[in-house]
């Protein structure tokens, strides 16, 4: 069996012999062009040089037997014409060790042939000159019998390096021809090599592919239902053996397709008939706004009949538009976290107002392409109005506890001024007891109010602007003095310069005192509590940091309820019936923001609130 890595490997290997043919042929013919016109260009540069060196040797001599002619013999004359003497056989010796060319030899020897009768001459020459008598005969001996020879010999060596210049531009033309016809035969083979490597490369794949795609046009019918189909076997290779696997799964799939359609069929039916059971109303459309599931509590609440609704959109079965606002797609991102207060919506029907807690879960496939929306709805009208019940008694107890509660305090105060008579030490420890109490519970009672008039709604937002500097300033004044008896530090720092905002000044301002209160409650004695305050175009946000002993994890879904207090907090203060963090929430809520604390145990808290920037431009002015 010829497998496929050993069709692979022939490729490969057939392609690398392609590419090692044509370096092996690049390799030897560079060799070949350029060790011979290495050689002669060195060989040819050396006799050139050596000419050169020549002649200078021989110009030098000359300048010494010119001196000598006008000023007569000198020994430093006599020495410099003898050393450049030496130089200039020097380097006839060394063109004789350089000789490539076949004219070489011949102007070598008359060189030196030459350059020894002008060694006979220039002795000579001495002679005459150290006869004072005979000084005029010496030019007339170098004119007639030196000068010539030199004459001669400045010739035969400009000969000498003529012909191996111009071997020089021989060989470098030959090496430029080579180089020409070497181009030439790389980029012929090269192109050859490309070519077969195409056509065997093109071989190859048709070898490797046309299985392949016959495989995949296979399973593409098998994907669309059609289980008995079967993958052709052609080849003895791996994908053969893939092909019989394949056509033995293609079988059990069949098998087990015929197995399985009544238990999905019944699995079906299970989830219908729980759905249908369940007490909430369920609503399934697709990405179409298409309905395509409705249980019957949601059947009850749209008041819809039982058909002509499938596959149906939306808005041609619902006219009310209340209930299109709910149904319309709002999920809740789990970035964000399920709001229950946020998610409360209501309709009105028969007279009544009707409450649900709606939420709404995206069906994705698994690209996480939105397939459709499930919307749930709860009824919870009766809780509803069992919290409104409960708030409105809280509210009737609180306004009737202010009657007492005034005629109290004043009684207190008149023993207190001893209207009534004098009073003892501890008698007045006990009236000032009593008058702390009823201190306490009248802001108690301020709060049961203030919190039911926020819940139902009768305690209107008054929207103006300010700086949050200011707001800031106003909030913090009356935990001022708590936070210096625990030598405390404040430090508000502004992400941008004393930011605007249109809010209700004195609502913002109590949310912001509840939360440092509760800060400057829990952290210990000489530490910092950090109010960051930062804004985009869209919101501002709050940050009211402590590095007390945190919230426990249980607890963080919780404080933000009425009369929810954390158990085991140490420091909290007597009186405290937790309201404060329940009051913020609803003026945030009122305000279409959002509040949040995120705590751990032992690491301090963080209490963070955002508010919308409104784009209005009101300036309004107010009351302190």
């Amino acid at each position: 069996m010829k497998s496929l890595s050993y069709k692979i490997g022939l490729g490969y290997f057939v392609l690398i012999c392609i590419n090692i043919s044509i370096a092996l042929f690049a390799v030897y013919y560079i060799h070949q062009l350029g060790s011979p016109i290495d050689r002669v260009l060195r060989e040819k540069y050396q006799n050139v040089s050596a000419a050169e060196n020549m002649i200078q040797s021989l110009k030098q001599q000359e300048l010494a037997q010119t001196e000598m002619l006008q000023v007569g013999l000198d020994s430093t004359l006599i020495n410099n014409f003898h050393t450049y003497e030496n130089e200039f056989l020097n380097w006839h010796q060394r063109a004789i060790e350089g000789i490539a060319l076949p004219s070489e030899p011949d102007l070598l020897d008359s060189i030196m042939t030459n350059f020894r009768s002008y060694l006979l001459h220039s002795d000579s020459l001495q002679i005459l000159l150290g006869q004072q008598t005979l000084e005029n005969k010496g030019h007339i001996y170098y004119q007639f019998k030196i000068a010539p020879l030199v004459s001669k010999l400045e010739n035969l060596v400009n000969q000498l390096k003529e012909a191996n210049q111009k071997a020089i531009l021989n060989a470098d033309q030959q090496a430029r021809r080579f180089s020409s016809q070497g181009t030439v035969l790389i980029v012929i083979i090269a192109v050859i090599a490309i070519v077969l490597s195409i056509i065997a490369s093109i071989q190859f794949t048709n070898t490797i592919l046309k299985p392949v795609k016959e495989t995949t046009e296979t399973v593409r019918k098998i994907a669309r239902g059609q289980l008995n189909q079967k993958i052709n076997i052609t080849t003895d290779d791996e994908i053969a053996e893939l092909g019989r696997e394949f056509n033995q799964m293609t079988s059990r799939l069949e098998e087990y397709e015929q197995m399985n359609i009544k238990k999905i069929i019944t699995e079906k039916k299970k989830s219908e008939a729980i759905v249908e059971g369940l007490p909430v109303a369920i609503i399934v459309t697709d990405q179409e706004d298409r309905i395509n599931l409705l249980n019957p509590h949601a059947l009850k609440i749209l008041e819809l009949p039982q058909e002509n609704w499938q596959n149906k959109k939306v808005r041609e079965v619902i006219q009310d538009k209340e209930i299109m606002k709910i149904l319309s797609p709002s999920p809740v991102s789990a970035s964000e976290g399920f709001d229950p207060y946020k998610s409360l919506a209501s309709i009105k029907k028969d007279g009544r107002e009707l409450f649900f807690f709606k939420r709404q879960i995206e069906i994705t496939d698994d690209d996480g392409k939105i397939e459709g929306l499930v919307t749930i709805l709860q009824d919870v009208t009766s809780f509803k109005n069992l919290d409104r019940l409960k708030s409105e008694f809280m509210a009737t107890i609180s306004h009737e506890f202010r009657t007492p509660l005034t005629s109290v305090n004043m009684a207190i105060d008149i023993l207190s001024r001893e209207v009534l008579g004098g009073i003892n030490p501890e008698q007045r420890e006990l009236l000032t007891d009593a008058k702390n109490d009823c201190l306490r519970l009248k802001g108690l009672v301020k709060d049961l109010l203030d919190l039911s008039k926020l819940e139902s709604g009768k305690y209107p937002m008054k929207y103006e602007m300010f700086s949050i500097k200011e707001v800031s300033e106003y909030a913090l004044k009356p935990i001022e003095l708590y936070a210096k008896q625990k030598n405390i530090k404040i430090n508000i720092n502004f992400k941008d310069e004393d930011p605007e905002i249109e809010a209700d000044f004195k609502h913002l301002a109590r949310v912001i005192t509840n939360l440092a209160e509760n800060a400057v409650q829990y952290e210990p004695e000489g530490g910092n509590i950090n109010i960051d305050i930062k804004s985009n175009t869209k919101k501002m946000t709050f940050c009211i940091q402590d590095h007390g002993p945190g919230i426990p994890d249980e607890a963080l879904d919780l404080i933000f309820d009425k009369f929810v207090r954390v158990k085991d907090f140490k420091d909290a203060q007597e009186g405290n019936i937790g309201l404060g963090l329940a009051i913020a929430k609803e003026v945030i809520n009122m305000h279409q923001g959002k509040i949040w604390v995120e705590s751990k145990p032992g690491a301090g808290s963080r209490f963070y609130f955002t508010l919308p920037i409104r784009q209005t431009g009101k300036q309004k002015f107010r009351e302190r």
